[in-house]
């Protein structure tokens, strides 16, 4: 495995789709998960059936230390498809959403690198704008806020997502509608430059991302994301008042990265 960078050789991928990672293709997209086993099969499955129907696309699902049968059901899922254009990057301990992505991130080989919800919470079929729109800007990002017709989200979650945004505005002037749908597509250099840089990896990671981008001077370019039906639906695990202190604390630490010249 001498062409994965240092600390993904220390993982698990699937044998029968390593060799396609080392092969050029138009788009890696990128699925991290956790403890999914509840949805995990359902998508693997609408991944396959996009897979036959986008040849030029790769997906590495990253599996973030999931305690549950995710792996197990995932893997059998894998060798029962034989599919050379979806594999599996996994490793033992949990290390946030933002370190899954940058996980997929080194092994991609894109043209252009996206990523999504590993619960397809946005619809595989947001790819083919977010694709449209990288052939002109260097970063594509989701917007709940520009969906039309979007599904009812739970309070909890509607009051978190403003609070942040309202927080990022205020201490990093980040003024986009929706910074943290799980919805992301980048230009295959710059992915490479702005997961290089990353320092977060847990909840705030989207927000670095855009605020690196930005400092960068990329084009940042917002489509519509529309929150599937199910996920709406989803018990939500945020916790308003140790969440919205979390959030302030990686706002926070942005600035301060920033200021001790960590991102340049």
């Amino acid at each position: 495995m001498n062409w994965l960078p240092n600390q993904l050789a220390q993982s698990s991928l699937q044998p029968m789709q390593f060799e396609s990672a080392s092969r050029a293709c138009h788009a890696s997209i990128i699925l991290p998960i956790y403890n999914e086993q509840a949805c995990i099969q359902h998508t693997f499955d609408a991944v396959f059936a996009y897979a036959e129907q986008h040849p030029t696309y790769d997906f590495i699902f990253v599996n973030d230390g999931s305690t549950d049968r995710t792996a197990g059901l995932l893997e059998a899922r894998l060798a029962a498809a034989q599919c050379d254009r979806i594999y599996l990057v996994s490793y033992p301990q949990r290390s946030g959403k933002g370190y899954a992505v940058r996980r997929g991130v080194e092994a991609a080989t894109g043209d252009y690198i996206c990523f999504l919800d590993g619960d397809l919470a946005y619809s595989l079929d947001h790819l083919d704008l977010m694709l449209d729109k990288l052939t002109w800007f260097e970063v594509v990002i989701g917007s709940r806020g520009l969906a039309a017709n979007q599904q009812e989200i739970q309070p909890i979650r509607r009051i978190a997502g403003k609070t942040y945004n309202l927080l990022s505005r205020q201490i990093l002037n980040l003024q986009y509608v929706d910074m943290q749908a799980g919805l992301k597509g980048f230009q295959h250099s710059v992915a490479k430059q702005l997961f290089g840089l990353q320092e977060l990896t847990g909840f705030s990671f989207d927000v670095e991302l855009i605020y690196l981008a930005r400092k960068q001077g990329y084009e940042i370019a917002e489509i519509p994301a529309q929150v599937s039906a199910r996920h709406s639906h989803k018990q939500s695990k945020v916790n308003l008042l140790i969440d919205s202190l979390k959030m302030l604390q990686d706002l926070l630490r942005i600035r301060w990265n920033d200021w001790m010249g960590r991102y340049d």
